[in-house]
């Protein structure tokens, strides 16, 4: 269908303006909880991850640190969405029943990254990060570290639903178990003075564990009218992506390095093309962009399951 300059012009600015106003409207989580890096090729390698250089009396010459032989590789990943609007639907000036299927489609592309990120997050108990260790494993073992786990477990009386007081009990095992990370160097991880940095550790659990989490972690008395202990002053977030209602994770996203990587080669673009096409009855409004989420600090995130 011939269309008019005007008319395709009108209908470019408003396909346009939907997509980039629903983008510009997004708040996607994933950076709250990775680290963002910026990718300038088909894969980038985090060699750098665990080493932890410290402090050394200067006896003799001096003794430079060197990365050890971590070959973490994360590859980027292409990523599309696209969307048809009818020519005939512009030539009738019927354009805005796609508004919502644009604002959908711009909602898709801008979230998707958190969709990934807490996939990857999932798979940690069966991928492989830096040191050769499953992310969440019991037995992270990185220079003069000794074995450490960020992978534990808890009894619940009841099998695998915790009362408020059991999953209270798991997390405060959990918060303790962070603080109590050592470095490749041998050194404790979270130092005295870095209290007030983990003092907001995010808590993510199933929608369907949610309640049973939110009541654990907000209560400031038991059954029994006695105060209860809560370390950290922890946030909850439901997470509706996470399924498995045995389990749940706290993250430190306090600092420069998170506990995963969201890794960032061409951001999100968007093109409009077909209006000069005769050969096709559609305007194509396409999307891509360039990225994967990977595995970052293990020792920033605890996976707890109740067994």
């Amino acid at each position: 269908m011939a269309l008019t300059t005007a008319q395709l012009a009108t209908a470019s600015r408003l396909i346009t303006s939907v997509f980039d106003k629903a983008v510009r409207a997004a708040s996607p989580f994933y950076p709250r909880i990775s680290t963002v890096v910026s990718s300038d090729a088909a894969e980038e390698k985090y060699a750098w991850l665990g080493d932890m250089p410290g402090m050394r009396e200067w006896l003799g010459e001096r003794i430079f640190k060197q990365l050890r032989a971590a070959d973490y590789e994360l590859r980027n990943k292409h990523w599309e969405s696209s969307l048809l609007v009818s020519k005939t639907d512009v030539a009738d000036a019927r354009v805005l029943k796609y508004k919502m299927l644009i604002e959908a489609l711009a909602a898709e592309a801008t979230y998707h990254p958190d969709e990934l990120l807490f996939t990857t997050m999932v798979a940690g108990e069966s991928t492989a990060c830096f040191d050769g260790q499953f992310f969440y494993d019991t037995d992270h073992s990185w220079g003069d570290s000794g074995s450490q786990s960020n992978d534990l477990t808890y009894a619940a009386a009841t099998g695998t639903v915790p009362t408020s007081a059991e999953f209270r009990a798991a997390y405060n095992q959990a918060y303790a178990a962070m603080l109590a990370f050592k470095g490749d160097n041998g050194k404790p991880l979270y130092r005295p003075t870095q209290a007030q940095q983990v003092e907001r550790p995010l808590v993510t659990v199933t929608p369907t564990l949610y309640p049973t989490a939110l009541e654990a972690l907000s209560a400031r008395f038991d059954t029994n009218g006695n105060p209860v202990v809560i370390m950290g002053n922890p946030e909850v977030m439901p997470i509706a992506y996470l399924t498995d209602a045995t389990k749940f994770y706290v993250h430190d996203t306090s600092g420069p390095l998170k506990p995963l990587i969201f890794q960032e080669r061409e951001p999100l673009s968007r093109q409009l093309k077909g209006q000069d096409d005769l050969e096709t009855k559609d305007l194509k409004l396409m999307t891509e962009a360039r990225y994967n989420a990977g595995y970052g600090a293990w020792w920033k995130s605890v996976l707890t399951t109740f067994t």
